[in-house]
C-alpha cells in the first residue's frame, strides 16, 4: 500500500462528495455498493477530477477505508496532501471521537475562498461551532502555523493543531496538544499541551514579603501559584472535553514572567484560580506602587532634612570660627584676662563653643537655641554670645529669665561647599552632626 497518496474525500458521479471514512459515505449510501463495483464507480478527484477507487485495508485493530488515484494519475494538491499512515490514523480517532461526542465529523473541509482546508472539520449539533482538528506530523514553522491559525479565527472557525513530533517549537505558539501512541496498542493519549493550575497563598494574604522589590512594610501576597502539566489521559477524553467546552486554549498568564505567547488547554476551574491570582497580583502592585511612591517622598523628604539641617550646621561652624576672634577681644576687655576659647561646639553647652577664664566657664559662643533649655540652669551664669538679631531673639526664648546674651555682629561669608575632609584645626560636618545629635558618644 503506498501511503503518500491515501485521499479520503472524493466525488460521486450521482451523490455528490462522499467521505470514504464513514460507513454511509457521508451521503447515506452503503460502502458495498461501490466497493469492488462492476462496472466501477463514478468516483472522481475533488481536486484534479481523475478517477479514484475505494479501498480496504486492516492495519491493527483499525479497519481502513480510503481513496487511490487510478493508474497514471497526473500530480494534484488532493495527491501532494497524500498522508502517512500515522497521520492517516490520527484523523481517524479524531473524526470518531468527535462523533462519539455527538458531533459531525468530515475530513478535508476548504474554505470558500481556499483559505484554508481542515483535516477534520468538527460540528456541533446545532452548527453554532466548528472546530478544526489538525494532525500536524510533519515539521512546519511557527509562522506558517500561526498564520494557518489566525485564518481559522478570521472565518470563526477553532482549531487545535495535534502532533506526534518529540519536539516541536510551535506548541507554545499555538492552541496545541502533544499526542503519544502506547507500544501496547492502547487509547492514545495527550502527553503535552494541558495544564493545571496549582494555586499557593501566603498564610496571612495580608502580609507577604516576597520579592518586595525594596519596599517596605507589608504586602498583600500576591499569590504563588504556578502552572504545572497534567498526567497523560486519552485523547478521546480530550476530544470530548473541546465538543462540550469544558477545556478551552488559553494564553497563560501566571507567572507573570511567562512569555505571553504560550497557548494551553484548561478548564475553567483553573482559569478561575488564575484569575484570582491574577486580580491578587496586580492589586499587590498596585499597592506595592503607592508605597514606593510615599517612601520614596519621605526619603526625599529626610534628604531635604537632611541637606537643610547640614547646612544649618554649616553655617553655625561658619558663625562660631568668625566669632571666636571678636569675643576673645570681648572677654579680655571685660574680665580683664585672656580667654581660652574651645575647638569645637559641645553637648555640655549646647554645641556652642566654650570660653574658659582662668580655667573656668565664661562664655559660650552660638549655642543651638533648642538645646538651651534643657540646659538652662547650667547656662544661666555664662554670657551668652550671638551673630545676628534673629539668633539672639531665638537663644533669650530659651535661656533662663534675664540671661545676657550678647550680640558681636560679624560679617559672614558665603556658604562654602560641604567639605569632605577634616581641616587642619577643624572638623567636618557629618562629625560635627555627629556630635550634635550625640552619636559619638554611642
Amino acid at each position: 500500500m503506498k501511503e503518500s497518496v491515501m485521499v479520503f474525500v472524493g466525488v460521486h458521479g450521482e451523490w455528490g462528495r462522499i467521505d470514504a471514512t464513514q460507513a454511509d459515505l457521508g451521503c447515506g449510501q452503503d460502502r458495498g455498493s461501490i466497493y469492488k463495483a462492476k462496472p466501477a464507480a463514478p468516483l472522481t478527484c475533488y481536486e484534479c477530477g481523475w478517477r479514484l477507487h475505494l479501498v480496504h485495508k486492516t492495519h491493527g485493530s483499525y479497519e481502513l477505508w480510503f481513496l487511490r488515484h487510478a493508474a497514471h494519475a497526473p500530480h494534484c494538491e488532493a495527491r501532494l496532501a497524500g498522508e502517512g499512515m500515522a497521520h492517516h490514523l490520527l484523523k481517524l480517532d479524531l473524526a470518531h471521537h468527535a462523533r462519539a461526542a455527538g458531533w459531525s465529523a468530515e475530513y478535508e473541509v476548504a474554505a470558500p475562498d481556499g483559505s484554508w482546508r481542515a483535516d477534520v472539520m468538527a460540528t456541533s449539533p446545532d452548527g453554532t461551532r466548528r472546530v478544526a482538528l489538525e494532525a500536524q506530523m510533519a515539521s512546519i514553522s511557527i509562522t506558517d502555523i500561526t498564520a494557518r491559525t489566525d485564518r481559522y479565527a478570521a472565518a470563526g472557525v477553532e482549531v487545535c493543531w495535534f502532533t506526534d513530533r518529540k519536539t516541536a517549537p510551535w506548541l507554545d505558539a499555538v492552541p496545541s496538544v502533544q499526542i503519544a501512541r502506547p507500544e501496547d496498542r492502547g487509547p492514545v493519549q495527550i502527553t503535552a499541551g494541558a495544564v493545571r493550575f496549582e494555586p499557593e497563598w501566603c498564610h496571612d494574604r495580608a502580609d507577604c514579603n516576597w520579592s518586595s522589590w525594596g519596599v517596605e512594610g507589608s504586602l498583600p501576597c500576591g499569590g504563588h501559584g504556578k502552572w504545572s502539566a497534567v498526567e497523560s489521559f486519552p485523547l478521546d477524553r480530550f476530544v470530548a472535553a473541546i465538543c462540550a467546552n469544558t477545556t478551552r486554549p488559553h494564553r497563560l498568564r501566571m507567572p507573570s514572567w511567562e512569555k505571553s505567547e504560550t497557548w494551553r488547554w484548561i478548564t475553567r476551574r483553573y482559569f478561575e484560580l488564575e484569575e484570582e491570582q491574577v486580580r491578587a497580583h496586580a492589586w499587590r502592585e498596585k499597592v506595592m506602587e503607592r508605597l514606593a511612591a510615599v517612601q520614596q517622598r519621605q526619603r526625599e523628604a529626610r534628604e531635604a532634612a537632611d541637606r537643610e539641617h547640614t547646612t544649618a550646621i554649616e553655617a553655625l561652624l561658619q558663625r562660631q570660627k568668625a566669632l571666636a576672634k571678636p569675643v576673645v577681644e570681648f572677654v579680655f576687655h571685660e574680665a580683664g584676662a585672656y580667654p581660652t576659647v574651645g575647638r569645637d561646639g559641645i553637648p555640655e553647652f549646647a554645641m556652642g563653643v566654650p570660653v574658659y577664664v582662668r580655667g573656668k566657664p565664661y562664655a559660650v559662643i552660638c549655642p543651638v537655641a533648642g538645646r538651651v533649655t534643657a540646659l538652662r540652669d547650667a547656662l544661666a551664669p555664662l554670657v551668652l554670645f550671638a551673630a545676628t538679631e534673629r539668633e539672639r531673639d531665638r537663644i533669650v526664648a530659651q535661656a533662663a529669665p534675664g540671661q545676657r546674651v550678647e550680640i558681636l555682629p560679624i560679617e559672614l561669608p558665603p556658604p562654602a561647599p560641604l567639605p569632605e575632609q577634616r581641616e587642619p584645626g577643624g572638623i567636618t560636618v557629618q562629625q560635627a552632626v555627629s556630635r550634635m545629635f550625640g552619636l559619638d558618644r554611642l
